[in-house]
């Protein structure tokens, strides 16, 4: 964790020591004398009120904050508003970043920005990464541009070249005597059996594997068969219902009288990672002879869905797409009775 000289009249954050939850407090001078005016579990959080409170981040010296500064202030300020899943992905790309830690922000050319995606393709880090770098950096310069840190000229990340996509392999739905297996595993006394639970669940309900790991046990409403995804990489999927099949309504019923907040959680009660996901997943395509990835459940579903003929406007619903004339977040007795006559036509 890098952090920040922040300037004077800014405020400052300090850590206490020891096991405790919201370490990080939060001071200011206040009518002469400093006071406490928040404390936090994380830097970041802090660091984020403060910017907040101050709503000034042109405090700092433009000539000399740096690369690593700049990128605090932008994720202070962002971080709060999108997915946490879509923040990683931004935390990971600024790792591939390190060489520019400490430049000043104002200083850096278009070699320096290229030369941080040259090293990534050297290490043989794809495009996927390399976008979502290029990503973070035009972040950071429309973030300096609006706070006046470089004018809007010195926004150069238009020039960042990435190397071009390679598609290994296309992706291909689950066909029926695949999804077949799978349920025949997750019927079973097999110790794999709940995990080959969850290929089917996914299946049915054509949800991201981020927003299948992050569902809360009280968004799920058995009885009435949906649940809300809250966590999502899309604006257009926050918060939305999604209905669940009949075909999986026994198994969300399993997990949920398991143990842990989200409904898919490990032998401790906790949130499962996709890395830990993904290793039982391949788990049980290995023990089914199948050979897909988890997002194939999501284009499973939409496959299934388009082939039924199912309403438009309902498959962009539950797939979590934008879609004019869809109001976000609002869903009535009749919308929901859609979307499940939709995912019961799979």
């Amino acid at each position: 964790m890098i952090k920040m000289k922040l300037p004077n009249g800014f405020g400052s954050i300090a850590c206490y020591s020891g096991n405790r939850r919201r370490p990080y407090i939060v001071r200011k001078y206040i009518d002469g004398r400093q006071k406490i005016i928040g404390q936090y579990a994380t830097y970041e959080d802090a660091l984020a009120f403060l910017v907040d409170y101050n709503k000034n981040p042109s405090l700092f010296a433009p000539s000399t904050i740096t690369f690593a500064e700049v990128y605090r202030l932008m994720a202070a300020e962002r971080y709060p508003k999108i997915a946490k899943s879509t923040a990683n992905n931004y935390k990971a790309a600024f790792k591939h970043c390190h060489e520019l830690y400490g430049r000043p922000f104002a200083t850096l050319d278009i070699a320096d920005l290229q030369g941080v995606i040259r090293g990534m393709s050297r290490r043989n880090i794809g495009y996927a990464s390399q976008k979502k770098c290029r990503q973070l950096m035009h972040l950071m310069y429309e973030y300096a541009v609006k706070y006046k840190i470089i004018p809007a000229a010195a926004d150069i990340t238009c020039y960042i070249d990435i190397d071009k996509k390679v598609v290994r392999y296309p992706k291909k739905p689950f066909i029926t005597r695949q999804l077949n297996r799978i349920k025949k595993l997750a019927n079973s006394d097999d110790t794999l059996a709940r995990w080959a639970m969850c290929v089917v669940m996914m299946c049915y309900s054509g949800v991201r594997p981020g927003e299948f790991l992050a569902i809360q046990k009280n968004d799920v409403k058995l009885k009435q068969r949906y649940f809300i995804v809250r966590d999502s990489k899309t604006e257009a999927g926050r918060n939305r219902a999604v209905p669940i099949s009949r075909k999986a309504l026994p198994y969300f019923n399993l997990w949920m009288q398991q143990d842990g907040r989200t409904l898919i959680a490990d032998d401790k009660a906790g949130q499962l990672s996709y890395h830990t996901y993904r290793r039982l997943f391949d788990k049980v395509m290995d023990a089914t002879n199948c050979h897909h990835t988890p997002h194939e459940c999501r284009h499973t579903c939409a496959t299934m869905l388009d082939n039924a003929g199912a309403n438009e406007t309902a498959v962009k619903r539950i797939l979590g797409h934008a879609s004019q004339g869809v109001t976000k977040g609002v869903y009535t007795h009749k919308s929901l009775h859609e979307l499940k006559k939709a995912i019961d036509m799979i």
